[in-house]
């Protein structure tokens, strides 16, 4: 990137982050579930798109919770809070618990390869350790069974982290080989209440230690692992070892997510993408490659020798009585992002806000121009939004907004255009995002609050005034979208190549939509209310439904092709 596109982001700041995109309508905000004491979530961290359009939240409690969009009913998949380090008091909590988690891309698919999985803390000695844990999803009474620990041992902390898991496809198209990428942060380590630790972000783990089971230098780092857990072996060899380690010199990685095709399909060896907080400026967006260093702690942002400097608190006298991140101490006795070497170093694509904090040595944290992203999602529709096709959404923690980052047509790099970055669904209180997922329509977008204003650090004890606390946030694009491609040439109705059977039907429907039909079909099912009961997605010719738990009655069954067409509605007889 040019040395001037990031020298526009100082002009940003003078206008308070706050691009705004022309002409782009959205509804107004809804609140998909109850924004009561029963209805909200407790202390959630991360949302995936699960089955049947449903939202699947971890909370930081230790539960994995099924939501319906349409009226934001609730069903607990997972309940392992007795297992799970969760460390609250009062309105603060730490930043330990449950974290993220990653469905298998061949969920449901009928391979037999119906895994979740979640990663958490836990007690070990009474120490913070974190684990790595695939479920099996039961389907015929939703739950997640079956635990497998695919990795633990995993240094925790109260504060940083990561705790981000994703799910990429290394190999091709037609013979997929995927692997399991877990962000962990760097604990938190040489600041407030944890600045008496050292840092373990540059140190790559030895062979002894990898032996012994000490897995302390996996903080700071993005590891990838076989879907069993193993170390992959074209993971990069770093100082001579090889490990789960795949890139390292990350501060708190919170945000990965994987370049898709057009139909929201993952890419094989598509692009990794992370969003990563910064201390007081410099949050970033990179592009993660096996066996890179991106710097941290001597490099926040990008290596331009800016105001960040790295100070080394841990085995200094005064550590316990730590004055702060923008210290004096740490301005005059720091060293300079110039001073730090290696050959692996890479610059992150994008740098929010690496202008000097206000106040200098006396910065304040709410004041710091530091945004806070807390997850990032790809968004790949080349027929909704104009505009939108390979932009990277990122929701925060300290601006009660979502940014979305233009790349360019490779997606390597971000556009060197003013507008470069724009501000989306700010709220006029505080909102703290914790994540964001697009519907597969392109156009409706499910944002989650956190619970409080408060966690470790500089905000514990404050509430924040947060609004919508444990919310899921619905907006929809409601201007115009791009021309949707035609199925084929066809001079037939598309429904003439659907068949939907037995009708009437008892337990089992089939649907069966013929190669004229563009792949993947997505089926819903109505009831005579309306209400939208049944939903999925299927790559196959024939599908096959289970009504088993559906009553006897009339139902309506709409079906859409991969340009989200709608291609057949056709009455159903449950008998």
């Amino acid at each position: 990137m040019k040395v001037n596109n990031w020298l526009l982001l100082t002009g940003f700041l003078l206008y308070s982050f706050m691009v705004q995109a022309q002409a782009e309508d959205f509804s107004v905000k809804r609140i998909v579930n109850p924004n009561t004491a029963s209805g909200r979530f407790r202390h959630p961290f991360a949302m995936i798109m699960g089955p049947d359009d449903s939202l699947w939240i971890t909370e930081r409690r230790g539960y994995v919770m099924k939501m319906s969009t349409v009226n934001g009913g609730k069903h607990t998949l997972l309940d392992i809070s007795s297992m799970v380090r969760f460390t609250a008091s009062g309105t603060s909590i730490k930043q330990d618990g449950m974290f993220g988690l990653a469905l298998h891309p061949e969920l449901n698919m009928g391979t037999g390869n119906n895994y979740v999985y979640v990663a958490y803390c836990y007690d070990s000695s009474s120490v913070r350790r974190v684990r790595v844990v695939r479920y099996t999803y039961n389907r015929t009474i939703p739950s997640l069974i079956n635990p497998v620990i695919l990795l633990s041992g995993i240094h925790g902390s109260d504060d940083h982290n990561g705790g981000r898991l994703i799910i990429g496809n290394y190999g091709t198209a037609a013979i997929p080989n995927y692997k399991l990428l877990f962000s962990v942060g760097d604990q938190g380590n040489n600041q407030f209440g944890n600045a008496c630790d050292s840092i373990e972000a540059q140190y790559s783990p030895t062979t002894a230690q990898l032996s012994s089971g000490d897995l302390r230098r996996y903080a700071g780092k993005i590891l990838r692992m076989n879907l069993d857990g193993a170390i992959p072996s074209d993971n990069p060899l770093i100082n001579g070892v090889r490990s789960h380690v795949f890139s390292y010199g990350h501060r708190n990685p919170q945000g990965l997510a994987f370049e898709r095709d057009k139909n929201n399909e993952l890419i094989a060896n598509g692009i990794l993408y992370e969003s990563e907080q910064g201390p007081a400026t410099d949050d970033e967006v990179n592009i993660i490659e096996g066996g890179k260093n991106y710097g941290w702690p001597r490099v926040a942002g990008r290596k331009d020798n800016g105001w960040y400097k790295y100070y080394k608190w841990a085995g200094t006298a005064n550590c316990s009585n730590y004055p702060g991140e923008c210290s004096s101490q740490m301005m005059n006795n720091g060293l300079p992002e110039s001073s730090f070497n290696n050959p692996d170093y890479k610059d992150p694509i994008f740098d929010m806000f690496n202008a000097t904090p206000p106040g200098w040595t006396a910065c304040n944290w709410l004041t710091n121009p530091t945004l806070a992203p807390s997850s990032i999602a790809y968004y790949p529709f080349n027929n909704k939004i104009p505009g939108w096709e390979r932009s990277l959404l990122m929701p925060t923690l300290k601006s009660s907004a979502v940014y979305r980052l233009k790349l360019n047509e490779a997606g390597n790099a971000a556009l060197s255009v003013s507008d470069s970055i724009i501000e989306y669904f700010k709220e006029p209180a505080l909102n703290r995002y914790r994540d964001i997922v697009i519907a597969n329509d392109g156009i409706t977008f499910y944002l989650l609050t956190d619970s409080v204003g408060a966690t470790s650090g500089p905000t514990a004890g404050q509430n924040g005034g947060v609004t919508d606390r444990g919310c899921v946030l619905e907006y929809r694009y409601t201007g115009s979208v791009l021309s949707i491609p035609n199925d084929s040439t066809l001079t037939v109705p598309l429904n003439r190549y659907v068949k939907i059977f037995p009708n009437p039907a008892s337990n089992v429907l089939k649907i069966e939509a013929g190669n004229k039909i563009a792949k993947p079909v997505r089926y819903e099912m109505y009831d005579m209310r309306g209400l939208r009961i049944l939903s999925d997605i299927s790559r196959q010719v024939t599908t096959t439904v289970s009504l088993i738990n559906l009553p006897a009655g009339v139902y309506f069954m709409k079906l859409y092709n991969r340009f989200d067409v709608l291609v057949s509605t056709e009455k159903i007889i449950k008998m």
